[in-house]
């Protein structure tokens, strides 16, 4: 039987991780992939996804081992004001090209990204992944364009552990948790879409 696999562009946020538990639940074989380039919140990030990606490993035998891959951060964005405008030039272009290029070491034809297509960036749409698909020699595969964040979390997050989830540029390290600044553009944007659960 031929098994659908799939590279997943995995940081342990919302979007990813739903993303990730929908090609899992589907039997895909899934290979998620962590890329590192240098910003100040990743380690963190990397170990909260770390976890996440134990504890879902004991759930799901398709899921294949987290690799890391290593890009070069574009620019200081650490000397930057974060908030929602906070454009990271080549983002999504090197996010792919990375992941594209584990595919093909792998044999794998399918890299999967969450965008939503919904921020006010060039390189963050539909048309642009579109045309971002066509320079490369694998299926660019898009589940969550164009939707809102609360709309993923409705209707993809069944048996996801979003507690475990992490998106936050600022994260902390305290008494060996790792927790969220809660005021940053990335958490408020988690906790708007949390409370639409409760709706």
């Amino acid at each position: 039987m031929n098994v659908h696999k799939v590279v997943v562009l995995f940081s342990g946020g919302v979007e990813s991780t739903c993303m990730l538990y929908m090609y899992l639940k589907k039997g895909w074989l899934v290979y998620p992939v962590y890329v590192k380039a240098g910003y100040p919140w990743e380690s963190l990030e990397f170990e909260r996804a770390k976890g996440l990606w134990l504890y879902t490993k004991k759930k799901y035998k398709n899921l294949m081992p987290l690799r890391v891959l290593t890009t070069l951060n574009p620019e200081r964005v650490k000397d930057r004001k974060h908030d929602k405008n906070l454009f990271i030039p080549l983002r999504n272009i090197n996010l792919v090209a990375m992941a594209g290029n584990y595919a093909l070491l792998k044999g794998i034809k399918c890299v999967a990204i969450g965008s939503l297509g919904i921020y006010p960036f060039p390189d963050n749409n539909a048309d642009y992944m579109k045309r971002l698909q066509s320079l490369i020699n694998v299926e660019l595969l898009t589940p969550f364009m164009g939707m809102e964040k609360h709309e993923v979390i409705r209707g993809f997050s069944e048996g996801v552990p979003l507690d475990k989830t992490l998106s936050c540029i600022r994260p902390k390290k305290s008494m060996g948790k790792i927790i969220p600044c809660g005021v940053c553009e990335k958490c408020k944007e988690r906790q708007e879409a949390l409370k639409h659960l409760l709706l």
